[in-house]
């Protein structure tokens, strides 16, 4: 049907989200201790969500009880499509099961070529971009804000790379990303010529200007296949908000939570039949199918 975009190119966005449990934390008591004036024993009690585990809400700045929801939609799908739901510990961290979730993927889907996998800051590590190169997957993974790490091995006349993974002359100017130049990496040129601009100092005699090259295997996380601030990176990231909006459909239009389940599979359950709504509410819309003729058909009979 076409409304999960280009299967042969497919990008995918990932992200976890807070699915809080309706049981309470605290237990019940079963013992006889408070008919013997003793209101703060220690004995065991009985826990109606016994999977439930702390995590923390980043959104809503607080400790929440309950599972970790990690969702994986079709981002050129304009009907923000969910395509894969994992249920995972409230205190597992995103970027580990970003690498499941992404793993798993590949074997319920042979048939999708994953070409983009855009995701936000938590995703950015090592392991995450070395996995996705060795799947020939290109990641739209902004750098986190604390890091401080920087090449070790920089080409003439870099000094280092900005926050956005472009290199810096002497002079403190960004490079000019000019696009991937095949076999030798990423050419980058410098700003002045690259603008027709005179420049205010003599690093180079060649009329072009100081070109350099960066190979994204020099450094997976800081050399990405298409770098970090140019108008493709911006376009393709901006598709992130897909999974936002899938977040947005499962827990506000489908109302997941008020159902307050108090076990993890309830919770799956209940997130999973929410997705093939969601679908559904695609296939009606995509075909424009109306139950009112047939409705209208059958009354008319019936007449």
């Amino acid at each position: 049907m076409g409304i999960l975009g280009d299967v042969q190119k497919l990008s995918v966005a990932g992200d976890g989200t807070p699915f809080y449990s309706g049981a309470s934390h605290y237990g019940t008591k079963v013992c006889d201790c408070k008919k013997h004036g003793v209101y703060d024993c220690k004995c065991p009690r009985r826990y109606s969500d016994p999977d439930a585990r702390w995590g923390w809400d980043s959104y809503r700045e607080q400790w929440f009880y309950g599972d970790t929801l990690f969702n994986i939609t079709a981002s050129d799908s304009p009907y923000d499509l969910p395509i894969y739901l994992r249920k995972a510990q409230a205190s597992r961290h995103d970027s580990i099961l970003a690498v499941f979730a992404m793993s798993e993927i590949r074997k319920l889907y042979p048939d999708l070529c994953i070409r983009n996998f855009i995701a936000d800051g938590a995703m950015d590590n090592y392991p995450t971009y070395e996995l996705m190169y060795h799947w020939n997957i290109i990641p739209f993974i902004p750098l986190d804000a604390k890091t401080k790490q920087t090449l070790t091995k920089l080409p003439p006349g870099i000094i280092c790379l900005d926050d956005q993974g472009r290199p810096i002359c002497k002079g403190g100017i960004p490079y000019e990303d000019c696009g991937y130049s095949y076999p030798k990496g990423i050419k980058y040129r410098c700003y002045f010529d690259c603008h027709d601009i005179e420049k205010p100092c003599q690093c180079t005699d060649s009329p072009y200007g100081r070109t350099v090259y960066l190979k994204p295997k020099d450094d997976f996380r800081l050399i990405t296949p298409v770098p970090r601030g140019s108008e493709a990176f911006n376009e393709k990231f901006k598709t992130r908000t897909s999974v936002e909006r899938s977040h947005k459909r499962l827990f506000e239009d489908y109302d997941i939570e008020e159902y307050k389940a108090r076990s993890s599979r309830q919770r799956f359950a209940l997130a999973t039949f929410a997705a093939v709504n969601v679908h559904l509410d695609a296939w009606v819309k995509h075909t424009g199918f109306s139950i009112i003729p047939l409705l209208e058909e059958l009354s008319g009979k019936a007449a």
